[in-house]
């Protein structure tokens, strides 16, 4: 075999898994991944249809990447997966392709020409037949409330999770009936066996080698250099523009544009014979998509079966309020005193004054939900805080502002602070194919470069997003079709 390129992907998560077995289907073409933490994506805990099994694995999650969520609001842990596999073996697996105006919006706004949702959803359709939706039997008590409480709203109880309509729908899975199937089991597995892979964890990436503008390789946090022709960022939204910073890389846009959605959950004392918990199945097997009276399908309402806090009275679940489409922008920088550590993040979320408002319609409309028929038969009571304090305070408006500001969480889909855009925008950090603006042979594929936050779960978009760039890649070109890169 004669080998005429190597590349080196860095971060073996979401997006890097895709990227390594799709670039590694050449056999002239090596393959180094790196990855900043361990290969354990396959423990047993990580691999339960239970979201609750996977988060209570610590040790597979950044121990000390903190955000500040709101103004003026204290730092608190942010949920992000770490080692082979990344956030995608940690998360709650749920998988949406976001909407059509989304990726219209990244078009129209950005010159994004090659990411609207013509060019995206072949790609979204190819990827649907990997994913499965729960059945009857996977649903918990809270998810078959919600699923009958459309009505509460004005809204179908039936709708395709996959679509872009309103209503209560089952959820769509990156899982099997068994386990989960993220970009570890479905892509990166596959291709370990190839001799043009090198899959490296354990191997944090300090900065980009430098002859000039052009990329040389990179050197790790040890101080071991490794040379490739190549270097394809894949280490994510938090530490994709942190490489490039510590690179020298000077771009206005280069940390800033962050974006999550930002959530608040109601929580529910069950009755008690609907209080125990399934662990062979889901904890969330639903949602509720509706639209606020600043957008259109731009708010979800989404169940969990299970204790996620400790609380008086016992907490067996929740609904959390999500607003999906998100116009305050937060940012990231390096840590001054230990630049190789998780950078100081500031979400700035609900900065505009329409997130805050969706945000009050959204938790208003949990409440009309949990005062409906389905969940009155399951709930014996409704809080929002581990004191047990009822929903009802929220109707005073400064209650609300208080609760708001010390319990708004992000979703952990953060991204943007590396985007799309043209060279002549100062904003942008890569063009449509994800080559960074200024340099020569880098790359960024991952959420980071994803200019707003799309009305999805975010694993999925990146996992398109990946399987579209390598294409890309390979063929030179984003025309190439779907079925040119057929597995």
């Amino acid at each position: 075999m004669l080998v005429t390129e190597t590349v080196i992907v860095v971060g073996a998560g979401s997006a890097g898994c895709v990227a390594a077995a799709r670039l590694t289907e050449d056999p002239d073409r090596t393959v180094i991944l790196l990855e900043a933490g361990g290969d354990r994506g396959h423990d047993p805990e990580l691999q339960s249809l239970n979201w609750m099994d996977a988060l209570a694995h610590r040790d597979v999650f950044y121990p000390d990447l903190f955000a500040t969520k709101v103004q003026g609001g204290e730092s608190r842990l942010y949920q992000r997966g770490r080692g082979v596999g990344g956030s995608a073996s940690t998360n709650a697996m749920l998988a949406l392709p976001g909407l059509p105006q989304d990726y219209d919006d990244y078009a129209e706004r950005y010159g994004l020409t090659e990411w609207s949702w013509a060019h995206v959803e072949p790609w979204f359709a190819k990827l649907k037949p990997m994913l499965v939706r729960s059945t009857d039997a996977e649903l918990t008590p809270v998810d078959r409330a919600l699923l009958r409480s459309g009505g509460a709203l004005g809204l179908r109880d039936d709708v395709d999770a996959y679509t872009a309509e309103d209503g209560s729908a089952r959820l769509y899975r990156t899982a099997d009936r068994t386990g989960r199937r993220s970009s570890l089991e479905l892509w990166l597995d596959p291709a370990r066996d190839r001799d043009n892979l090198v899959v490296r964890p354990d191997s944090q990436v300090d900065r980009l080698l430098l002859d000039g503008d052009r990329v040389r390789g990179v050197r790790l946090a040890d101080g071991e250099e490794v040379h490739g022709d190549r270097v394809i960022l894949c280490a994510g939204v938090f530490e994709s523009p942190c490489i490039l910073m510590r690179s020298g890389l000077d771009r206005a846009g280069l940390g800033q544009g962050l974006q999550d959605h930002p959530a608040a959950s109601v929580y529910v004392s069950l009755k008690p014979e609907y209080r125990e918990t399934n662990r062979s199945v889901p904890c969330i097997g639903s949602v509720m998509r509706l639209s606020s009276s600043v957008g259109t399908g731009d708010l979800h309402l989404l169940p969990l079966h299970g204790e996620l806090i400790s609380s008086d009275p016992p907490a067996h679940g929740l609904l959390m309020a999500a607003v999906m489409r998100t116009r305050s922008q937060g940012s990231l920088r390096l840590n001054p005193e230990r630049p190789l550590a998780p950078p100081i993040v500031d979400e700035a979320m609900l900065t505009h004054p329409d997130d805050r408002r969706a945000m009050r319609e959204a938790i208003a409309a949990v409440a009309a939900v949990l005062d409906g028929e389905a969940f009155s038969e399951i709930v014996e009571q409704v809080f929002i805080d581990e004191r047990g304090t009822p929903i009802e305070v929220l109707q005073d408006d400064e209650a609300f502002d208080r609760w708001l500001s010390a319990y708004v969480g992000d979703y952990f889909h953060a991204v943007g602070t590396a985007r799309m855009g043209r060279a002549d925008d100062p904003a942008a950090v890569v063009d449509q194919l994800g080559n960074v603006h200024g340099l020569e042979g880098a790359a960024v594929w991952d959420a980071s470069i994803l200019p707003e936050v799309p009305s999805a779960n975010t694993h999925l978009p990146v996992v398109m997003l990946a399987e579209r760039l390598s294409a890309a890649y390979r063929s030179g070109s984003l025309d190439s079709s779907v079925a040119d890169d057929d597995q």
